[in-house]
C-alpha cells in the first residue's frame, strides 16, 4: 500500500512539473512584453502606448482578449498572433513584422514551426495574467 502511495505521489509530482514546464512564465513574459509590445499596447496592455496615437490601426486593448477568445486564453491561437503565423495587419507584413521577425522564431533547424517558443509561451502567460473579467470592464 505504501509503495502505491509513493508511486502516485511521484507520478503526481512529475505531471505537475511537466505541466508547469510547458506553461509560460509570467515574470519573463512581462519583461518581454515591456520590451517589445508596450510602446504600442501600453505598459498596462490598455492600448495606450506612447506611439499608439501615431499608428494607422489602433492597438488592441490586450487586457480584454479573453472577452473575444475565452478564458483561459487559447495559447496556440494567441501565440500565432504574436509570432507571425497568423496575420495581424497592424503588425506589418510577415516578412518584417513590427517587432522583428527573428525575435519569436526557433533558431534555424531547431523546433518545428508549429510549436510555440518558450518566449512566446511566456508572453502568452503574461497576457493571461492581465485579463480583465467582463463585468469589470463594463463598470468603466
Amino acid at each position: 500500500m505504501m509503495l502505491n502511495r509513493n508511486l502516485v505521489l511521484l507520478l503526481s509530482g512529475f505531471l505537475l512539473a511537466a505541466s508547469t514546464a510547458a506553461a509560460g512564465d509570467v515574470a519573463r513574459g512581462r519583461v518581454l512584453y515591456l520590451r517589445n509590445c508596450a510602446s504600442c499596447h501600453g505598459v498596462k496592455g490598455d492600448a495606450q502606448g506612447p506611439v499608439a496615437a501615431q499608428l494607422q490601426t489602433a492597438p488592441a486593448d490586450l487586457r480584454l482578449l479573453s472577452h473575444r477568445y475565452g478564458n483561459p486564453l487559447p495559447e496556440d491561437q494567441i501565440a500565432r498572433f504574436i509570432d507571425g503565423r497568423a496575420d495581424i495587419a497592424a503588425h506589418g507584413p510577415r516578412d518584417m513584422p513590427v517587432w522583428g521577425e527573428q525575435v519569436w522564431k526557433y533558431p534555424e533547424g531547431k523546433g518545428p514551426s508549429s510549436q510555440v517558443t518558450s518566449r512566446v509561451a511566456d508572453l502568452v502567460a503574461y497576457l493571461q495574467s492581465i485579463q480583465e473579467l467582463q463585468h469589470h470592464a463594463s463598470l468603466r
